[in-house]
């Protein structure tokens, strides 16, 4: 008997369990008990599971939309390839075309055509840090037309500056993918230093609307809110292109700490070859739970909803029939 109580109050799961079972028991049962001694007992299980099946129907529903409550797998990047060397041997043949600057020649040139974008990537002018191509670019769009950095003269790909939000999730993975739990290519992230990053591929927006767009635009079918909603449904009903990333890093010599000073500037090794983690991008099944508890929670709705409109019109041809 005490190992029984000691099992009852093992937390979390057997407490949780308890306190889903009551809450059915009390709220569900006490509902399907009244209705059921004053329209009886089969009368009164169909009316409670119809409302409760209906509650789980609507509820499914804002799941399915917002992507909210139960939730899938939301989208992510998934390694499919970690090249060492040579993306020319990449498995992806659109990596194959991807065409690799040199990091350090073209940094130079940018810098030397441009010397007034050192101060911008680096204003606290720290010696021996590195500068990165995609840190130039952001700094002054124009230097990627100038320098042959554009998509169209890199294959198709886009490069992708340090604060873009899709490289930063692409950097985690390829973090992981080349790190102590991946391929296991580095101890840590301070092994190496990531170069560039660049994505080509997935849904691009058809109908941009202009920033001065509003509902009240006099006509709907050009700019506002009518633009907005003719976007949405074109996209929505589109197929989802394949998406592809690349994260390209480089190793880094080794230097000692000194103790009580600040590590060291990362210092590129140039023997380094060039790896480059390839990775697609899974659109996951956020919703999916969702849209199953309302695809299943919806026929079981109207399977109970049919059946008590059977029963009130056998009732109703009796009670003819006795008249």
């Amino acid at each position: 008997m005490t190992s029984f109580i000691g099992l009852l109050s093992w937390d979390p799961e057997i407490r949780n369990m308890l306190s889903l079972g009551v809450g059915i028991l009390v709220l569900v049962g006490s509902v399907i008990l009244l209705l059921s001694t004053n329209t009886g007992p089969r009368t009164g299980m169909l009316i409670g599971l119809a409302g409760l099946l209906g509650w789980l129907m609507v509820m499914g529903l804002m799941w399915w939309m917002y992507g909210i409550g139960m939730k899938g797998t939301p989208s992510h990047w998934r390694v499919i390839d970690v090249n060492v060397g040579n993306l020319a041997a990449a498995t992806l043949p659109q990596a194959t075309r991807l065409p690799t600057p040199d990091e350090t020649k073209v940094v130079a040139a940018i810098l030397t055509a441009h010397p007034e974008l050192e101060d911008k990537v680096n204003p606290e002018h720290t010696a021996g840090r590195i500068t990165t191509i995609g840190e130039l670019v952001e700094a002054d769009p124009s230097v990627a037309s100038e320098f042959h950095l554009t998509p169209d003269e890199l294959a198709g790909w886009h490069m992708l500056v340090p604060s873009n939000p899709q490289r930063g999730d692409a950097q985690a993975i390829a973090d992981a993918a080349i790190g102590p739990d991946g391929k296991k290519l580095f101890k840590d992230s301070s092994g190496y230093k990531i170069l560039e990053a660049y994505d080509i591929g997935g849904k691009e927006n058809e109908y941009p609307v202009p920033a001065h767009a509003n509902c009240s635009f006099p006509n709907p079918f050009n700019t506002g809110c009518w633009h907005r909603v003719a976007n949405m449904i074109a996209t929505s009903i589109h197929t989802h292109p394949e998406h592809y990333a690349i994260v390209q890093v480089k190793a880094v010599i080794p230097q000692d700490t000194k103790a009580g000073e600040a590590p060291p500037q990362p210092i590129i090794d140039p023997n380094a070859p060039v790896i480059s983690v390839v990775m697609i991008r899974s659109l996951g099944d956020l919703r999916f739970p969702g849209f199953m508890l309302f695809v299943v929670a919806g026929t079981l709705f109207a399977i109970t909803c049919n059946t008590l409109h059977r029963r009130d019109k056998r009732m109703a041809r009796n009670r003819a029939e006795v008249s």
